[in-house]
């Protein structure tokens, strides 16, 4: 009688020890909090995370010259100006470029 006891409390006790550490492993949203604009000579990388599973939301987050991470507002005219910015960047590298006589490595630039 006592080992059943014993077994249904480390049942327990695992069950409880599981279902607090789950949260952890679902992802969820990245951006809690959004700014509506950063200075723009900060900005180092842009990426933009379109609706998911688990966010139904689109977020838009830079990375700055320090190192640390933003998030946008979407629906700022700020962020509406640099993805469409963005846009043109990839389109512009998506054309063809017409054959060259030098012998030199085109280069393509990163930044915004």
């Amino acid at each position: 009688m006592k080992t059943s006891v014993a077994i249904q409390c480390i049942v327990l006790l695992a069950c409880m020890a599981l279902c607090t550490s789950v949260g952890k492993f679902i992802p969820k949203c990245r951006c809690v909090k959004t700014s509506k604009s950063v200075w723009i000579t900060l900005i180092t990388q842009l990426k933009l995370d379109e609706p998911r599973p688990h966010c139904n939301k689109r977020e838009v987050i830079v990375t700055l010259k320090n190192g640390r991470e933003h998030c946008l507002d979407p629906e700022s005219k700020f962020t509406k100006m640099l993805l469409e910015k963005l846009k043109q960047k990839k389109s512009q590298r998506k054309t063809t470029v017409s054959p060259q006589t030098t012998t030199s490595p085109a280069t393509v630039s990163n930044s915004l």
